[in-house]
């Protein structure tokens, strides 16, 4: 199978098409702790390699602590390639949320900051408890406007307004890193689905340039 196949729609089913895919998208493993290719030793990281003993696929996680986890051993390449491939989208996905929590955790800090005589309910506001929907999440009977939330009627600043603005600002954020649905990253214009149903859509506004390995969860097996 050639390397246009996964360029032009489907996804990386070799190792050189996976690097390929990587170095294409900025993927590089200093930046994300993925190795592609070879037995990396170090802790901190996912890999793949080809075992020149065996002549086996290995799909590897080192932990924090240094210890490895296996995740596949065989002599199916396909099959070791997309395991790597889906986990690797689902960090970039983690990326893509855990940057947008901090971005709105700025905005909300400088909110703060600029106010005096900030209500309590305001000052311990986190948006980790206050899930958020967009537009694309509402039903038919459901409007924006009526998901925000409302004044006390009373005439009084209730916080009703900072919570609206930093709800305003989540959304505008995820539409902007997610386009319509897509959790990839990088540059170029092409979209790769993965069996696990994860998606990049390189027009997004995100930056593989933000990625940030400190998000990652290096304790578990996978």
């Amino acid at each position: 199978m050639s390397t246009t196949d996964y360029a032009n729609g489907g996804i990386p089913k070799t190792i050189d098409e996976l690097k390929d895919y990587c170095e294409r998208n900025g993927f590089t493993p200093s930046k994300t702790r993925f190795f592609v290719g070879f037995d990396y030793t170090g802790a901190k990281a996912f890999g793949i390699y080809k075992d020149d003993k065996t002549g086996e696929f290995v799909v590897y996680k080192n932990k924090a602590d240094g210890s490895r986890a296996i995740r596949y051993r065989g002599t199916d390449e396909e099959f070791a390639v997309v395991e790597l491939y889906d986990r690797l989208q689902s960090e970039i996905a983690n990326q893509k949320l855990r940057y947008a929590a901090d971005m709105a955790e700025r905005e909300r800090n400088k909110y703060e900051k600029s106010s005096s005589g900030m209500p309590e309910s305001i000052r311990n506001f986190h948006i980790e408890d206050h899930p958020v929907r967009s537009r694309f999440d509402l039903g038919e009977d459901e409007s924006y406007e009526s998901s925000a939330p409302r004044s006390s009627g009373n005439g009084q600043d209730d916080g009703s307004g900072f919570l609206k603005v930093v709800i305003s600002i989540i959304i505008w954020i995820l539409v902007i890193l997610f386009g319509l649905g897509g959790v990839g990253g990088g540059g170029g214009g092409s979209s790769y689905r993965s069996s696990s149903g994860y998606e990049s859509n390189y027009d997004s506004g995100w930056s593989s340039d933000n990625w940030d390995s400190g998000y990652t969860d290096w304790y578990s097996d996978w």
